[in-house]
């Protein structure tokens, strides 16, 4: 099978950078506080004890970072798709509004005007209950997806 590279996009891009940031500083703080440790508990005589701990400490480290990775990478997604939905609501509602402004200068009388006014809110009201049923479908996606087992 030819499998094609998956694209990134800038905001994929911006999150394993980040991760992988996040991941360095990570381990970067684990040496160094495992080094720590070792030094002070080899000037009190507790070597063997130290060294445990340190063995300890980098044992939870990897599993920990990958597992905080996942979540802010989902995290991320969630919070990504919740916004192109809303921006795509929001330019949509504006172009209909604009459109609504228009026709409503071009009335004939107050009876068609109070008529289009009607319609108008009507499919204003009708538009932002189904966004919301929609953001609350994303909602729950995002939470199903995010309570998931990192790596399941």
């Amino acid at each position: 099978m030819n499998k094609q590279p998956k694209e990134t996009s800038g905001v994929e891009q911006t999150v394993d950078e980040t991760v992988n940031a996040g991941r360095e500083a990570v381990e970067k703080t684990t040496k160094t506080v495992a080094k720590a440790a070792r030094e002070a508990a080899q000037a009190n005589g507790w070597t063997e004890t130290a060294d445990k701990q340190a063995a300890t400490l980098t044992a939870f480290q990897g599993p920990l970072v990958e597992a905080t990775s996942q979540a802010f990478g989902r995290y991320v997604e969630g919070m990504a798709e919740l916004n192109q939905e809303m921006t795509r609501f929001v330019a949509e509602r504006l172009r209909y509004d604009a459109e609504f402004g228009h026709a409503l200068a071009g009335c004939g009388s107050f009876a068609e005007a109070a008529e289009m006014q009607q319609e108008w809110m009507k499919k204003a009201a009708d538009d932002y209950m189904a966004e919301a049923r929609k953001l609350g479908e994303i909602g729950q996606k995002f939470v199903a997806d995010a309570s998931r087992t990192p790596g399941a």
